[in-house]
């Protein structure tokens, strides 16, 4: 793993996500491991790294059983991409985030800021997260967009 990595991920697909775990009658925590968290999504390696809702029935996909959003340049290769691509793939994702899999719950209210024209930052370290708003709406005093973290 790099010391730091950062994902990025679009406002508008991550709001999705959020409407969906916001409105589903019962949620799930990674792995199942606790009692409902309440609504969140669901950080994951494994081919690729993305967002999912934690909301239960869970929200369909068109091309996975369960809708995600990629961080931009962490995307999943088709199965039938050449080997030399797929390998390529897998070891940029491992060294942005370690070669285990893994999903982590984030609260629903850390992206309380976050507007369809925004983007949501992940920065990651070996022993800490930090979850980024950037952009959306300009301030109407100053006419900057908001950062907010």
């Amino acid at each position: 793993m790099k010391s730091r990595a950062a994902l990025v991920f679009e406002g508008d697909t991550v709001l999705e996500l959020l409407t969906h775990a916001r409105t589903a009658p019962k949620h799930v925590s990674p792995y199942g491991l606790t009692a409902d968290p309440g609504p969140g999504l669901m950080l994951v390696k494994d081919d690729g790294i993305y967002l999912m809702s934690n909301g239960e029935p869970g929200l369909p996909g068109t091309n996975t059983v369960n809708r995600v959003v990629y961080a931009r340049g962490y995307e999943a290769l088709p199965v039938d991409a050449p080997v030399e691509e797929r390998m390529i793939r897998y070891d940029k994702v491992k060294d942005a985030v370690g070669g285990d899999d893994f999903a982590e719950f984030l609260p629903a209210g850390s992206f309380e800021k976050l507007t369809a024209d925004g983007t949501v930052r992940i920065e990651l370290t070996a022993s800490k997260m930090t979850i980024c708003i950037i952009g959306g709406k300009p301030n109407q005093r100053t006419g900057t967009p908001p950062t907010s973290k």
